[in-house]
């Protein structure tokens, strides 16, 4: 037996038997959620994300109150960087010695937007938690997960749930000796135009941990939403106006592209307008989605059948280089934000 087996095995049984939930990130505030769960000996990740508004190691969960080589799991919900950006440096630069997992969505798109994150982090080099090549090797220690696949790492049973939001985003539901404990990151339960909605799991957790970024906020019908904004983007381009839309969420860029193409094709007096996306990051991950159409909602697989709804046929890549010449040409762009 291990050392570290060892020590587990003299923990005292009264300690052992209380569940510890201890948030490293994400506890009152928006930003690098990292949740760390402690019952029967077993110790668990949830997450390992960075702080939006920090740099550098300000930006790191709170992991100097754990010990690294202790944990035994490291679950990702999903991929953005709030939730796994922090990844390839605890994966390279600590002494984390269990198993990771995400869904398989969540790996492939994972690689490209850290890639992404890591070339345009405007910080001293010195100050960057980690590298491409740091990027390279975290791929390797990274497990991946199939919807309601269960799996069990050193008595710790897990599967993972559909948690709509985005492309591969998972709900975790963990059992120790018997304890229930279902853990998510964002989850959505309203389907859009290409993800389902998040599961309600048939199996009743004994405790809940849950993303409360929106509290008991309400959310305007996509139904509305979306038709506020393309009447909007018609409007303005009827008079000549063009429209300039930041969208800085992966996965919310997928989605406007396919209202914004469906809306083309239902308005011919539209069809002379070009709509162009300048993102290589999302050029990239196109690929992805067209991997993974399997993962999507019921409508995008009936409509694969027919043709692939990711072959935009009213919207084109655009190179930023090119962008910047648009941008310096028109001064009247009407601008807003999603």
């Amino acid at each position: 037996m291990s050392t570290k087996r060892k020590q587990e095995s003299q923990v005292p049984a009264e300690e052992s038997d209380q569940l510890t939930i201890r948030p490293l990130g994400a506890g009152q505030e928006v930003g690098r959620s990292c949740i760390m769960l402690e019952f029967k000996g077993k110790k668990i990740m949830l997450d390992c994300g960075i702080h939006p508004g920090l740099s550098g190691m300000d930006a790191l969960p709170f992991v100097d109150l754990i010990e690294a080589d202790e944990i035994d799991l490291l679950l990702i919900s999903h991929f953005h960087l709030d939730h796994c950006g922090a990844l390839p440096w605890f994966l390279q630069k600590t002494s984390f010695k269990g198993r990771c997992f995400m869904t398989h969505a969540t790996k492939a798109i994972y690689r490209w937007l850290l890639s992404d994150y890591i070339k345009v982090s405007n910080i001293a080099t010195e100050q960057m938690l980690y590298t491409e090549a740091d990027l390279e090797a975290s791929m390797d220690k990274i497990e991946t997960i199939n919807f309601h696949e269960e799996k069990d790492v050193l008595g710790i049973k897990f599967w993972a749930y559909n948690a709509g939001h985005v492309l591969g985003a998972a709900m975790f539901m963990i059992e120790i000796a018997g304890v229930k404990i279902l853990y998510t990151g964002d989850f959505s339960r309203q389907e859009d135009r290409h993800l389902m909605a998040a599961e309600i799991p048939t199996v009743h957790p004994d405790v809940l941990i849950t993303e409360s970024t929106y509290g008991t906020h309400i959310h305007e019908k996509r139904e509305e939403r979306e038709s506020r904004f393309t009447n909007l983007v018609h409007d303005i381009v009827n008079r000549g106006g063009r429209c300039l839309i930041p969208v800085f969420a992966l996965g919310r860029a997928q989605e406007l592209l396919l209202i914004l193409d469906e809306y083309w094709s239902q308005h011919p007096d539209l069809h002379d307008i070009p709509i162009y996306y300048a993102s290589s990051l999302a050029k990239k991950c196109m690929a992805v989605y067209q991997t993974y159409i399997n993962a999507m909602n019921e409508k995008i697989r009936r409509q694969i059948a027919i043709n692939n709804p990711f072959v935009f046929k009213h919207i084109s890549n655009l190179k930023v280089s090119l962008l910047k010449r648009i941008v310096w040409k028109f001064t009247n762009l009407d601008i807003f934000s999603l």
